[in-house]
């Protein structure tokens, strides 16, 4: 609470006896638990004007006490040096002059309000009560001058004798209410002068752009070209259905009512709308691009809706008249567009067109397009070649129907074209393949006019505060910023913008010659437009460089002068970055791709030339040692024939690790034909190679699907799983058992190979696929340590994936994964 008039205090009679010592005399002037309450006990009185707390008159202690029991801010300022003593709540006022501040002479801690209380206190110790409200005084409580609004109160506080001994002083500090109130004043005033301002502008804007208000959706703003739009009729203050009947049956009305319902902008490319434009009944046909946006309140409720467009009708109109033209052709030549090229069964050029001879000059008859590519290169979108086997012509004579495909075409010293067309393949007689048709057009300039169109729906999108676009507004000769958007704010590095000239503002951009086109827009009253500008501007401590799609729109008065231009731009530099690099990539992979491949020819050829030459020894080494165990073998001792057994072994082993490291280098890289694979069929002639002793259970889930797939790698993976899982499981078991089994995994199959053997600990779960790697010592459990890392191999390099779930004494179940 907040006194409405001053408290006025007179001396008061001491409850504390005079006898009892020190401390009961300053335990009774200093009360209560507080922090203040506390410092007062504590300090040496002695050393300040005051002196002692026992001489102190009655009077003061009285003053002090009531001070220290008030939870209002208070303070007591006695005699003629006005030494402070205050409270834990006054204490928050005092800031870092606190504790200094208790029992300082008040001008000491408060000079700089010194010359506002000088005046005060002589008039207090005159007896005078004196009083303020939301009185500003620029005090200093953390070392720097600050304006503080007080609501205060001065009384005098009369000592024994009648006179005035000090001052008591309650303050209120209402800074933050005060401050509240101007900033919310200053506030209204800046957004109704920026509303007006914004209006001004809004009528300029080179767009159709109306605003509809209130659940009838009545006009409250429509601009020039909004009104030629319908035909200069008066719209503001009626509700959409009363001002524009016509479009009451397009459902135009319903799109607006959904839209202020759910709060979601609706946009509409190419949209036909009848507007009654002269009033005569007749209705004119108008096609626009639009948006309605919702506009919102503080609050988040949508208010109305801005209509923003950009008529479109000449542009569609042109289309039509391009597709009826297309429409005609189509029907006297069918399947025939304007270039037509005709292959026979080989592959063979045997028919051109007039229309295919302007379009491939250097295109012959008599030999096939792949042929001639070398004279005529066709490449991809991305620039990056097409391989023979891909044209569109290869791709047709396969039986491939091409439709509707785009390429680029470059012929020597002239720029490259866009191409569109369709290669169908040509059937005789009980279906027999006799040629393949190829027809295309040159869609060079029609791609760049569709370009161009878009770029302009572009830079007419949504304006000002909630236009997806930066937007900036500057005004008089030296163009003074005087509206900018968030947009444009952050595009620009979050500079101080508003009141500034644009040569002020953007120091960057004048030697960029970007101040000079305000200057030329303003004189003479002509647009300026930038596509992918390169801009180098500072934001956020850096320069950058930065592409930028813009328009200076100059802004007419109703003089015909201009006084002022409107920016409207858009940050495009991602997308100029990401062509390029796109760009550098296709180049790139070309490259990588050409080298990988004549990689993979010589790791071929070297791995087959390296298996031939280890194995000629190991061969001679097992033809040694087979002959020495016939020729000699009951003449060795059992030690000796064990060794022999055990070289026949590990010679044996060699071979296997041989052939391993050869299908590991090979799985991945090479590749047969897809063809249809019975895995079901597959599974039964991998155990009959695998031969698995009599007494191992296998389990064969009924309804194996059927794959397309690459015969023998898939056939790879099930031995290796199969072979694993039967000999582990027999060196650990009397009853081995092994269960095979599948379940669908949305485009591709999973299946799964379990057995009951000793398990695999889990930190070897990611060991145990890579090359080389065993649990088991090799003279234990024969095995290269290449079969599983095969296995993964063949596996990720088809699509899918392998993974192990095991845990030890409980057997080991290994799932992969397979495309279907």
């Amino acid at each position: 609470m907040k006194p409405s008039s001053c408290t006025h205090f007179a001396p008061v009679e001491s409850t504390v006896a005079a006898g009892g010592g020190r401390r009961p005399v300053i335990d009774a002037v200093f009360p209560g638990a507080s922090e203040l309450g506390a410092l007062c006990r504590e300090k040496d009185w002695g050393a300040t004007p005051l002196g002692p707390v026992e001489r102190w008159p009655q009077s003061l202690k009285t003053a002090v006490s009531i001070v220290l029991s008030s939870s209002f801010p208070m303070i007591v300022l006695w005699g003629p040096e006005l030494v402070q003593i205050y409270n834990d709540a006054y204490r928050l006022l005092m800031g870092a002059k606190h504790p200094a501040g208790l029992g300082q002479a008040n001008r000491e801690c408060w000079p700089e309000v010194w010359h506002i209380n000088e005046g005060i206190y002589p008039r207090v110790f005159q007896g005078e009560t004196i009083s303020f409200k939301e009185t500003m005084y620029p005090l200093a409580p953390h070392g720097r001058v600050e304006e503080h609004y007080l609501t205060l109160c001065y009384n005098p506080v009369r000592d024994e004798s009648g006179a005035v001994g000090g001052v008591f002083v309650t303050v209120f500090d209402v800074t933050q209410e005060v401050r509240t109130r101007i900033e919310r004043d200053r506030a209204l005033a800046e957004a109704k002068a920026e509303r007006e301002r914004l209006y001004e502008v809004f009528m300029q804007v080179p767009a159709i752009i109306a605003v509809l208000e209130g659940p009838e959706h009545t006009f409250t703003v429509a601009n020039p070209r909004y009104l030629e739009l319908v035909g200069r009729r008066d719209l503001v203050g009626k509700p959409l259905r009363e001002a524009l009947p016509e479009v009451v049956g397009q459902g135009f009305p319903e799109l607006v009512d959904s839209v202020r319902r759910s709060g979601k902008p609706f946009v509409a490319h190419e949209a036909l709308v009848k507007l009654d434009r002269r009033g005569d009944g007749v209705l004119d046909e108008v096609y626009l691009d639009f948006v309605y946006q919702p506009l919102k309140d503080a609050g988040g409720s949508v208010f109305g809706i801005m209509a923003h467009a950009v008529e479109t009708t000449e542009q569609v109109l042109a289309r039509k008249r391009v597709e009826e033209l297309a429409a005609e052709r189509a029907a006297m030549l069918g399947q025939i567009a304007d270039a037509v090229v005709t292959f026979d069964s080989e592959g063979r050029v045997n028919f051109l067109n007039d229309m295919a001879r302007a379009l491939y000059p250097e295109l012959r008859a008599g030999a096939t397009f792949a042929e001639q590519q070398e004279r005529l290169p066709l490449e991809r979108l991305d620039g990056a070649p097409y391989p023979a086997d891909q044209l569109p012509s290869a791709r047709a004579r396969r039986g491939e129907r091409v439709i509707d495909e785009t390429w680029l075409v470059r012929s020597p010293g002239a720029a490259p074209r866009r191409m569109q067309g369709s290669a169908v393949p040509v059937y005789g007689e009980q279906g027999r393949h006799i040629g393949v048709v190829l027809t295309a057009r040159d869609i060079t300039e029609q791609h760049r006019l569709q370009q161009q169109l878009e770029h302009e729906r572009n830079r007419l999108n949504d304006v000002f505060q909630q236009a997806p676009a930066a937007i900036m507004v500057t005004r008089g000769p030296t163009h003074v910023i005087e509206a900018a958007n968030p947009l444009y704010a952050h595009v620009t590095g979050e500079r101080p913008l508003l009141g500034r000239t644009v040569r002020e503002a953007f120091p960057d951009l004048v030697d960029q010659g970007f101040p000079a086109l305000y200057d030329q827009v303003l004189a003479t009253r002509e647009p300026y437009v930038g596509n992918e500008a390169l801009v180098r501007v500072e934001r956020f401590g850096r320069t950058e460089e930065a592409y930028f799609n813009f328009v200076y729109q100059p802004l007419i008065g109703e003089d015909g002068s201009a006084f002022g231009v409107m920016t409207h731009a858009i940050e495009v530099t991602d997308v100029v970055r990401a062509r390029q690099q796109a760009e550098q990539r296709a180049v790139e992979l070309t490259r990588l791709t050409q080298a990988l491949e004549q990689s993979n020819r010589e790791l071929d050829r070297f791995a087959y030339v390296t298996s031939h030459d280890l194995k000629a020894p190991l061969r001679g080494i097992a033809s040694l040692a087979q002959w020495l165990q016939e020729d000699v073998g009951e003449l060795l001792s059992p030690g000796s024939q064990e060794h022999i057994k055990l070289l026949l072994g590990r010679v044996h082993r060699m071979e296997a690790l041989i052939d391993g490291i050869l299908a590991y280098s090979r799985a991945g890289r090479v590749r047969d034909a897809a063809a249809p694979v019975d895995t079901a069929t597959m599974v039964r002639e991998v155990l009959d190679l695998l031969a698995p002793p009599e007494h191992v259970q296998i389990a064969v889930q009924p309804g194996l699907p059927t794959l397309m797939a690459e015969r023998v790698p898939l056939q790879q993976v099930f031995m290796n799983l199969l072979g694993n899982a039967i000999k582990f499981s027999a060196l650990a078991r009397p009853d081995p058992l092994v269960r095979l089994g599948f379940r669908p995994a949305g485009d591709a199959f999973e299946f799964f190979v379990t057995d009951n053997g000793p398990g695999i600990a889990p930190e070897y779960h990611e060991r145990i696929w890579g090359i080389f790697q065993t649990l088991e010592a090799r003279d234990k459990v024969e095995g290269a340590g290449i079969g599983l890392s095969v296995v993964k191999k063949i596996i990720e390099t088809r699509g899918g994936r392998v993974w192990v779930e095991s845990t030890p004494g409980q057997g080991a179940t290994f799932r992969f994964t397979w495309p279907a």
